[in-house]
C-alpha cells in the first residue's frame, strides 16, 4: 500500500469514529426522544427533526457539497465559505421561524417547538459546515472534536431536563438543538486564523455547480416525503409509524453512509477520471458502507423483543415485520456508496443529478402498489428491489464514466468553477 493510501486509510478510520459517534448520537437523541416525551410529542418530534434534516441538506447543497468538490478552492476562500454560511443559516432560521408560526395556529406545541429550532438553526449550520471543511481539508480529527462536543453538551442538557422533570417538547429541542448549536460556536475557534468575509460570494462562486446539487436532494428527500404520505394513506398511520421505528434502527448505518459519501468526495477530487487509484478507492468505500450495512442488518434481525420493545416502545410490533426488507435496502444502499461519491468526485454532478431524478421517478412508481399489495412491508420491498436496480444504474455509469481518460470531458460535464489566484496545495 503506498503511503497515500495509508494515509487516506489512517483519515478513513479517524472519519469511521466519527461517524461512529454521530450515528449513536442520532439514534439517542430518537431513543431519549421516545422515553421522555408522550407518544403524541414524539410524533411531533419526527416532524421537527425532519424539518432540520430538511434545513441541513440545503445548507450541504448550496455550502458544504461543492466545499468537497473544489477542496484547493474552499481552502484558498475559507473565509468566503464560513461568510456564506452566517448568512444562510439566519435566512433559513427565519424560513423555519415561518413555519413554526404557522404551525403554530394548528398545535402550539409544535409551533413553538420549531420556533425553538429556528433560532438554533444559524449555528447548527456552522457546526455542519465545520465538519465539512474537516473532510475537504482532510484533517477529520477537527469533525470529530464537534461531534463529541456535540454529544457532551447533549448529555448535559438532557440530565438537566430529566433532574427537573421536565418534558415537554419545546424544551426537549432546546436541549438538543441547543446544544449542537453551542457547539457550531468551536468552528471559529477551529480556524480563528481565517477572516470570515460577509456574503454571499461563495455561493455566486459555485452556482453553476451547486443548483444541482440542490436539484438532486430536493428530488431524494421529495421522494421521501411522497412515499411516507402515500404509505400513511394506504396502509394507515400505524403502520407508517412501524416504517419509521424500523429506518430508526438503521439510522447508525444512514449517518455513516453520509460521511463516507463527504470523505470519499474529499479524495476523489484530488484524481482524475482516470487515475488508476480511482476506482480502487471508490472499491474500498463500497465494501466498507456495505460491511457496515450488513453488520447492522444482523443486529437488526438478532435484536431481542425486549431491547426491541424498550427502544420502539409500543411501536416494536408493528416495525419487527418490516427488519429485514430494511436490512437488505441498506446493503443496496452501500453498495452504490462508493460510486456516487466517486462520481461527484470527479466532478459528474450531471449524471449523479439524471440518477437522483431517475431514481425519485422509479420510487414514487413502485410504492404505491407495493403499498395496495402489502400495506408497509409491501411498500418497503418494492423500494428495495427498486434500490438494487439503481445501484446497478450507478456502477454501469460509473464504470463507463471512468474508462475514459479525458479530464477536459469531465470537467465540462461538471460545470466547472472560474479558476482562483495561485491555489496553495491542500494540507497533508
Amino acid at each position: 500500500m503506498s503511503p497515500g493510501e495509508q494515509s487516506a486509510g489512517r483519515r478513513l478510520s479517524v472519519i469511521t469514529i466519527d461517524q461512529a459517534i454521530a450515528g449513536a448520537s442520532n439514534v439517542l437523541i430518537a431513543v431519549l426522544a421516545a422515553r421522555l416525551l408522550s407518544v403524541t410529542s414524539f410524533g411531533l418530534f419526527g416532524i421537527v427533526f425532519l424539518v432540520y434534516v430538511m434545513v441541513q441538506g440545503i445548507s450541504r447543497a448550496l455550502v458544504c457539497d461543492p466545499l468537497l468538490v473544489h477542496p484547493v478552492e474552499g481552502q484558498e476562500r475559507l473565509g468566503d465559505v464560513i461568510g456564506t454560511s452566517c448568512l444562510l443559516g439566519p435566512a433559513l432560521g427565519a424560513g423555519v421561524l415561518v413555519a413554526g408560526l404557522g404551525a403554530h395556529l394548528v398545535d402550539p406545541r409544535l409551533g413553538n417547538a420549531l420556533m425553538v429550532l429556528a433560532v438554533c438553526v444559524p449555528l447548527l449550520v456552522l457546526q455542519d459546515l465545520g465538519r465539512y471543511v474537516a473532510f475537504a481539508t482532510q484533517r477529520p480529527g477537527s469533525a470529530l472534536v464537534l461531534d463529541v462536543a456535540w454529544l457532551v453538551l447533549l448529555f448535559a442538557g438532557v440530565g438537566a431536563l430529566v433532574a427537573t422533570d421536565t418534558r415537554t417538547l419545546p424544551w426537549f429541542i432546546a436541549a438538543w438543538a441547543g446544544s449542537g448549536a453551542a457547539a457550531g460556536l468551536l468552528l471559529f475557534a477551529q480556524h480563528r486564523a481565517r477572516k470570515v468575509r460577509l456574503g454571499l460570494s461563495w455561493l455566486r462562486y459555485t452556482w453553476p455547480f451547486s443548483w444541482r446539487y440542490l436539484i438532486s436532494y430536493t428530488s431524494t428527500i421529495g421522494a421521501a416525503l411522497a412515499a411516507s404520505v402515500a404509505v400513511g394513506a394506504i396502509a394507515g398511520s400505524k403502520a407508517l409509524g412501524g416504517l419509521q421505528g424500523a429506518m430508526l434502527l438503521v439510522r447508525p448505518f444512514m449517518t455513516f453512509q453520509v460521511a463516507a459519501i463527504a470523505a470519499s468526495i474529499g479524495e476523489v477530487s484530488r484524481m482524475d477520471a482516470g487515475d488508476p487509484q480511482l476506482r480502487r478507492h471508490v472499491g474500498r468505500t463500497s465494501a466498507l458502507t456495505t460491511g457496515i450495512a450488513l453488520v447492522n442488518m444482523i443486529v437488526l434481525l438478532a435484536l431481542p423483543d425486549r431491547l426491541g420493545e424498550m427502544v420502539l416502545g409500543a411501536s416494536w410490533d408493528t416495525a419487527k415485520p418490516l427488519l429485514l426488507a430494511t436490512g437488505v435496502q441498506i446493503v443496496c444502499l452501500g453498495a452504490m456508496t462508493g460510486v456516487r461519491a466517486g462520481l461527484l468526485g470527479v466532478r459528474s454532478i450531471r449524471k449523479v443529478m439524471i440518477i437522483d431524478v431517475a431514481t425519485t421517478v422509479l420510487i414514487l412508481v413502485v410504492t404505491i402498489p407495493g403499498a395496495v399489495v402489502d400495506g408497509a412491508l409491501g411498500a418497503l420491498w418494492a423500494v428495495t428491489l427498486g434500490q438494487g436496480l439503481m445501484a446497478v444504474v450507478w456502477w454501469m455509469t460509473f464504470l463507463a464514466h471512468t474508462g475514459r481518460a479525458e479530464p477536459a470531458a469531465t470537467a465540462t460535464a461538471a460545470a466547472p468553477l472560474p479558476p482562483v489566484t495561485a491555489p496553495s496545495p491542500p494540507p497533508a
